[in-house]
């Protein structure tokens, strides 16, 4: 029987307001799931979902947001003084709907800090299948393919509240630990990704009875564990980005014959299914957020004339006119007879002049000769427009 897809559970962002004096407000929502008729504490999970994704599409860090959701659940508009990015946020709706709590709110957010030069460009994220670290633990439920499901849960999660990444599939198991220069170089061309997520889910063991369990033909409640642990790494700098570790318990209450398969619906609806569903959530969020100011660098696959051929295209967020600085890339051994590479800028300016979904032609600006330029070499973002004559534009001026 086919497998019926998991179902999000948290709704895109709703939309966007400017306002006279360059003022952005930002109207977002989010759910939570009402555990055991605890409405309060679904409230202020749906109310902190809802903040985070506010921060995050607005392209600040969400360090405000426990502060801004302690606000919200005790008063509807909130002035934060001390935060400098979030200037206002009011709590425009919120119902139950379906078993969930729902908030909606509409926050006036303005960056203090500066905008980093990729913010506009997402980055290709390659996600490795999650491993399920101790498979003798998804016995009891027929929970074996909760590593893989879950990765699918991930990656749809990181869709939704992704502007600066764009999640793509890589479907063979990786330690990216032991990859080699010449091995991490081969997957960047291949794939067309810097960055590569790993992930393992290290518990879902049973813990403890809770309750008290009356009928002698079911099995005693119990708690069970979801820890997950994850990892995005770099593949052209060979560093981590991003490690986190996610751990939850919940209520078990099935008999231990039950299958539960995560394929199914039916396991995410679940109070056990609910709180994975969390995680994963959050995790998405910390992602997009660690990845959001990474540097971008497309790759030179064909070299023309005046014109170059970029490994960057529409799907990264890239656009007619765009800029970029050429950069030259070596391949020196080091001291230990490791290759590494050697990058150095150029002055030559190239400007997008034709796109696809994936790679873009660049003009030379300024009549530059490219004749020094080579297949793979690289191509940065430049932080500020150019003119004809590749000089930077103020943006200020009129």
């Amino acid at each position: 029987m086919m497998s019926t897809p998991v179902k999000l559970l948290l709704p895109a962002l709703l939309g966007l307001y400017q306002l006279p004096a360059q003022a952005q407000w930002y109207e977002t929502t989010g759910r939570a799931p009402i555990r055991q008729g605890d409405e309060a504490t679904a409230r202020a999970q749906a109310t902190e979902d809802a903040v985070k994704r506010a921060l995050l599409f607005a392209g600040v860090s969400v360090r405000s947001v426990q502060q801004v959701t302690d606000g919200l659940l005790t008063q509807e508009s909130l002035q934060v003084e001390s935060s400098g990015e979030v200037q206002n946020v009011q709590l425009v709706t919120e119902a139950t709907r379906d078993g969930y709590f729902e908030v909606t709110i509409r926050a006036d957010i303005e960056p203090a800090e500066a905008v980093c030069p990729t913010l506009a460009y997402r980055k290709k994220l390659l996600i490795t299948p999650f491993r399920l670290a101790n498979p003798e633990q998804a016995i009891v439920g027929d929970l074996f393919n909760i590593g893989k499901v879950s990765g699918k849960v991930f990656s749809s999660k990181l869709e939704e509240v992704g502007h600066s990444s764009w999640p793509a599939p890589y479907n063979n198991p990786v330690d990216v630990t032991a990859l080699s220069y010449l091995e991490r170089k081969a997957l960047q061309q291949q794939l067309g990704a810097r960055y590569i997520l790993t992930a393992s889910i290290d518990d879902v063991s049973l813990g403890g009875s809770t309750g008290t369990n009356w009928t002698f033909w079911t099995d005693a409640d119990r708690d069970r564990y979801y820890h997950l642990q994850v990892q995005v790494f770099d593949l052209a700098e060979e560093r981590t980005v991003f490690s986190q570790k996610y751990q939850t318990t919940s209520v078990w209450t099935f008999r231990k014959s039950t299958e539960m398969d995560p394929s199914y619906h039916r396991f995410w609806e679940t109070t056990y299914g609910q709180a994975a569903e969390r995680i994963l959530n959050a995790a998405a969020m910390d992602v997009e957020e660690a990845i959001r100011c990474e540097p971008l660098q497309a790759e030179v696959t064909q070299v023309k004339e005046n014109q170059v051929l970029l490994s960057i295209g529409k799907a990264h967020g890239a656009q007619i006119g765009d800029t970029f600085k050429l950069v030259h890339r070596r391949e020196v051994p080091d001291s230990f007879g490791r290759i590494q590479p050697l990058l150095a800028v150029t002055e030559l300016t190239v400007r997008i002049t034709q796109l696809s979904s994936e790679a873009a032609w660049a003009e030379s600006v300024g009549s530059q000769l490219l004749a020094n330029i080579q297949a793979g070499d690289l191509a940065m973002p430049t932080r500020q427009p150019v003119d004809e004559f590749g000089d930077a534009v103020d943006a200020t001026d009129d």
